[in-house]
């Protein structure tokens, strides 16, 4: 490689240290620290199950990883376990200050020895009822077999002794249930203080309760859990049930090799071997010593106790300035007139449910076709898709069955949905379906009209109350004759669709996103000004890399808006210098995909589904659209400068990926993008 080009796994995790930041910022509201920490450990555990995974079986290639044109994994697997034990301090030392901020503020996390004595009994009662019945032990003996464990759940190794006695300890493992339970559980109210205890202290509470018919008193236990390899492909071969290949590999998921242990580091040497020898582990590189708890992915969930005063100030959802009228007019009255894009968390979501509703009941309204990637658990989107095939419309939905850790629950959509009377595509041989698309066909005067939505982000209303996306919903005829194209392809795979507006993967998108950056070099070596502005979730695509290094050398001005993997090298030398790229952490969780190219002076702009990845641009079907309103366009790119001014969450993308905060100049005013936002979008409704 002869291009400066950092491993996706190194640039992601610095992503996940802006995150971590959040978690450790004083002036984050302190309930919100804690959903940090958790958001921060949730993305190093699919890290470890996916990105680990593919690097470990990317060692067993030998030297064939240079054919990828990627950097070493033998190298960089030693970089992330460096840069994670690093920043293992830096979580625990945020975790601690956190625990004793929420002391200070009247709530406090005990531990099983902190029980005080009027909480006993309610502690037992809570136990036995509650917890008790689903301790099922699985007891370490040197002659059995271990049975396959778990990646998701946490358990608990004991050791349990008798005091004064020289017999052999046995040993045990105890599965944290907090499927079943809630794993923070919060104590009756005494005095002012909240107390709150983990599921693993009320489980360490009651081992005397679950031993107490063996002949032992002295019980130690350590939280352990294990990490597995979560990856897994279909062949191209669909003639086998697509039911049954995802049966078949949720099912080796749970068996796939380990890539992790976390342990507690108190845990006695002879028990972690015993442990290690039962798992077949080798210590080399999987083992990974923490603290007293693990899954802190659970702190997403900690419990609010009504304190509002430690959270974030709950923002009004906005209505569109265009659909103030929707209710007397209808929505195709109004996208015949103007197109309307949605900003979402910031817009309601509720606005694009109510246009599925009034689709399913409009007697005009022909068919309904949707790709489905991740929607929500209980999902208002579904059940409109479902009572507009109960109305007697033609539905359709695309479901994608490798959309990860999804897999599950859309098959079990689609069984729901083929009950219904709905017609399923359970996805494409050898591509994975990620464009947002909806496609609403009407009869209206005798002809067939188009009403279409495209979106950066899932149909999923549990997500757009986090995520920043964009949805585009326009009455464009042949952007939607693009789209049913695109349908079609679903249905017939070998005819590729010959699109007029829209650009999709894996045909034409590398070729045409790489094209608009050629334009822009080609205006630059004429003299003339040209700009790119990016606003991705990932960029790591050696091409594309290559293709932006020149366009800066050439005179292009880049800026970059990148929250996670970038694999990038910006300045002080090298053929990064002239770029500047940013990533912000905030509140939100930035999703949506935007390139805007100067184009002469006559802006270029376009929304995708896609990020600059290799599997973006050839695994996958993706979707770029353009922006013809000139009003929403005009809005995209005061969006992007909004946040390119952002001097508050921002972070510069230098080249040893400090995660330095943006510089604020003196006299210039505090700038935080997502704010910023919401008040221009509150402006243009008017409240």
């Amino acid at each position: 490689m002869h291009i400066p080009f950092r491993s996706k796994e190194v640039s992601w995790l610095s992503f996940n240290s802006r995150v971590l930041q959040e978690g450790a910022n004083p002036e984050v509201p302190l309930l919100e620290r804690l959903k940090f920490l958790g958001i921060y450990s949730n993305n190093l555990d699919e890290f470890f199950r996916v990105r680990v995974a593919t690097l470990k079986r990317l060692t067993m290639l030998g030297a064939q990883w240079k054919e990828l044109g990627i950097p070493d994994p033998n190298k960089t697997l030693k970089e992330v376990k460096a840069y994670i034990g690093k920043e293992t301090e830096d979580f625990n030392a945020a975790y601690a200050q956190a625990m004793k901020d929420l002391a200070k503020n009247n709530i406090r996390v005990i531990t099983d020895r902190e029980i005080p004595a009027e909480h006993t009994e309610w502690l037992y009662d809570y136990f036995m009822n509650k917890v008790n019945p689903h301790m099922m032990p699985i007891m370490l003996k040197a002659t059995a077999d271990l049975p396959t464990l778990k990646d998701h759940p946490m358990y608990l190794a004991v050791r349990l002794s008798k005091k004064g006695s020289r017999g052999r300890p046995m040993h045990a493992l105890l599965e944290i249930p907090v499927t079943e339970i809630p794993r923070f559980v919060v104590l009756p109210k005494s005095g002012k203080t909240e107390l709150v205890m983990y599921l693993d202290d009320i489980i360490r509470f009651g081992l005397k309760y679950i031993f107490d018919y063996l002949p032992y008193d002295t019980y130690e236990s350590y939280a352990v859990k294990f990490t597995r390899d979560a990856d897994f492909e279909f062949d191209d071969d669909f003639t086998e049930s697509v039911y049954q290949k995802v049966s078949e590999g949720l099912k080796a998921r749970e068996a796939g090799a380990a890539v992790r242990l976390n342990h507690d580091a108190a845990i006695p040497h002879p028990f972690l071997r015993l442990l290690l020898r039962k798992l077949n582990l080798s210590e080399a590189d999987t083992l990974f010593p923490g603290a007293r708890y693990h899954n802190r992915k659970d702190l997403i969930d900690f419990p609010k106790l009504g304190r509002t005063d430690l959270l974030y100030k709950k923002s009004k959802p906005i209505d569109h300035h265009r659909l103030t009228k929707r209710r007397s007019k209808g929505f195709f009255q109004i996208l015949r007139k103007k197109d309307v894009m949605l900003h979402f968390p910031y817009h309601t979501f509720r606005s694009f449910l109510d246009f599925l509703r009034e689709a399913s009941m409009d007697p005009l309204v022909q068919s309904i076709s949707i790709t489905q990637y991740r929607i929500a658990k209980k999902s208002c989107v579904a059940r409109a898709l479902i009572s507009a095939a109960c109305n007697g419309k033609k539905v359709t939905v695309l479901v994608e069955p490798q959309a990860r850790f999804d897999e599950g629950a859309n098959i079990r959509w689609a069984a729901q949905y083929q009950d219904a009377g709905i017609r399923v595509i359970l996805g494409v041989p050898g591509l994975k379906v990620h464009s947002k698309l909806v496609l609403i066909s009407r009869r209206e005067h005798g002809n067939l009209k188009h009403y279409t939505c495209l979106g950066t982000g899932n149909f999923n209303e549990d997500s757009a109350t986090t995520f920043a996306d964009h949805l585009l919903l326009t009455s464009h005829q042949e952007v939607g004759e693009d789209v049913a194209r695109i349908f079609q392809f679903f249905d017939r795979n070998f005819r590729i669709p010959k699109l007029k507006h829209l650009v999709a993967a894996p045909f034409y998108l590398r070729s045409t996103f790489l094209g608009l950056i050629r334009r822009e070099i080609e205006n630059a070596k004429k003299g003339k000004d040209a700009a790119i502005s990016l606003k991705l979730n990932n960029l790591s695509d050696v091409e594309t890399v290559e293709l932006l290094y020149e366009a800066a050398e050439c005179g292009v001005k880049v800026r970059l808006i990148v929250r996670s993997m970038f694999s990038l090298v910006t300045g002080p030398e090298g053929p990064g210098k002239n770029i500047e790229a940013i990533g912000i952490v905030d509140r939100y969780l930035e999703h949506s995909r935007m390139m805007i190219f100067h184009n002469e002076g006559d802006p270029k702009v376009f929304l995708a589904s896609s990020d600059m990845l290799p599997r973006n641009f050839d695994s996958r079907v993706e979707t770029m659209f353009p922006v013809y309103d000139k009003e929403i366009r005009g809005d995209l790119m005061h969006y992007f400068e909004l946040q390119w001014r952002d001097n508050v969450k921002a972070r510069v993308l230098c080249k040893d990926l400090k995660n330095d905060h943006r510089r604020q100049d003196s006299g210039t005013e505090p700038m935080r993008a997502q704010f910023a936002i919401e008040e221009y979008l509150r402006n243009k409704t008017g409240r």
